[in-house]
């Protein structure tokens, strides 16, 4: 999967209404879309059993993320009264399936929200139809009130204490770096400097590291990869021709989420931190995508 897909990639079938499950216990919850009909979202147990729609809709949904007191997952899709497939808004819904609200939606594609720590704010990508590479981090209030352009960039993630976000941004050398900003925008550090494109998946819990996709500047493959919040001691964990995409670290910090096409097309992924024993979840004739584990 291209970076340009992951942002806009469609699907074509229909499925059912609105359809919801309960979250697993114990080792928390991975959540992932998936193209099992047009694009929902989905939830399993951290062994890959328990598969089940979380939300489903005639619509387009992707990217599910929860909120920190996991009652409400968001999301980007096409809002109700938009033809399916048609356009990516930022919306919430209950765990049960109601309450669905959009929190950002205009002619532009509003993609990827991710819930601050406390649980006050989203962030999210605002583009233009298709054109990524100028892409904007804004900010909203989970009340769909009080939303404001922070900084050029995409793919925004919350530093554990909320104090901080990690994005990818445009540079003369490269379509994306990594830089860490402040919730004023401006910028603390930078994390990578290479001619190719990276993108955050996630902190890792204690704050320490970031995870992050490098995406091959001469050929099709993506590689996961940590660094330090320095932007010291890079290191990369899968290697090969496949598509490998970071996603999040388990909630204990042990393991991390990726996907990959390397059994010819995507499915989720889970391996140790060294980058071992890696292990396909999905097991599915589907493509699906992995993105949170709460």
């Amino acid at each position: 999967m291209s970076p340009r897909a992951l942002v806009i990639a469609v699907a074509a079938l229909a499925v059912a209404p609105a359809s919801v499950g309960s979250p697993s216990s114990g080792e928390g919850t991975i959540y992932f879309w998936s193209d099992r009909g047009r694009p929902s979202l989905y939830a399993m147990a951290p062994d890959g059993s328990r598969v089940r729609p979380v939300y489903r809709t005639p619509q387009n949904a992707k990217r599910p993320t929860p909120s920190p007191d996991g009652r409400w997952l968001a999301f980007d899709g096409a809002a109700p009264g938009k033809r399916p497939m048609s356009d990516f808004d930022v919306q919430i819904v209950r765990r049960d399936g109601t309450g669905r609200r959009t929190l950002a939606g205009t002619s532009a594609y509003e993609l990827d929200p991710t819930w601050s720590p406390d649980g006050s704010l989203l962030s999210y990508s605002r583009q233009a139809a298709g054109d990524w590479r100028r892409s904007w981090i804004w900010l909203v209030r989970t009340d769909g009130h009080g939303s404001r352009r922070l900084a050029r960039g995409q793919f925004a993630r919350w530093s554990p204490d909320g104090t901080r976000l990690v994005l990818d941004a445009p540079t003369a050398r490269s379509d994306g770096d990594l830089v860490v900003v402040d919730l004023d925008g401006r910028l603390r550090a930078r994390l990578t400097d290479t001619p190719e494109l990276e993108q955050p998946a996630a902190w890792s819990p204690d704050g320490r590291r970031v995870l992050f996709t490098r995406f091959d500047a001469n050929g099709p493959g993506a590689d996961v990869w940590v660094v330090d919040a320095t932007g010291r001691n890079e290191r990369r964990l899968t290697r090969g021709s496949a598509q490998d995409v970071a996603a999040a670290w388990s909630p204990d910090g042990r393991q991390i989420l990726f996907t990959s096409d390397r059994d010819g097309r995507e499915q989720v992924y889970v391996m140790d931190v060294d980058g071992t024993h890696r292990r396909n979840l999905s097991r599915s004739r589907f493509a699906d995508t992995a993105t949170s584990w709460r």
